[in-house]
């Protein structure tokens, strides 16, 4: 069975708070399989971890804008990077036309991102907010430790 998720990019605004469900983002990204926290919340915190939102060209790790954001982003995990694979595959991973409504999540996920303003995320299960913070701390509390032999 899939576990769905949507990634909406939203512009971090004074007034507009983290827990809550906004309609005014960017772009929205839908993940069919592995949208759990554990996983693609893991994969969306270490994918933006320490990434910064220029105007115009920056240094590795940065995007132009939050157009540029959601285009790298849905390439990393068009790519598979998330499965540690590099190959481009069918279905899987899509870009919403504004304003679809899924009544089959699982978990929804905003990245909050803007120029000169560290990088946040909420990530809400069948619509309750169950985390807000920074990439690092998402990483801190979601990764699993890795078991060594």
């Amino acid at each position: 069975m899939s576990t769905r998720a949507t990634i909406r990019i939203a512009k971090r605004e004074e007034g507009v708070s983290f827990n809550e469900h906004t309609e005014d983002y960017h772009t929205q990204i839908y993940h069919h399989y592995d949208g759990f926290p554990e996983f693609l919340g893991v994969a969306l915190a270490e994918f933006t971890d320490k990434f910064t939102i220029t105007n115009g060209n920056g240094p590795d790790r940065s995007a132009n804008g939050l157009g540029c954001l959601a285009a790298q982003l849905v390439t990393y995990l068009k790519r598979g990077k998330q499965y540690d694979k590099d190959t481009v595959a069918s279905g899987g991973v899509y870009i919403d036309k504004y304003g679809t409504r899924r009544g089959d999540l699982d978990y929804e996920y905003y990245i909050w991102a803007a120029e000169d303003k560290s990088i946040w995320i909420s990530v809400f299960e069948h619509g309750e907010c169950i985390f807000v913070g920074e990439p690092c701390n998402l990483i801190n509390k979601y990764k699993k430790e890795e078991i060594t032999n």
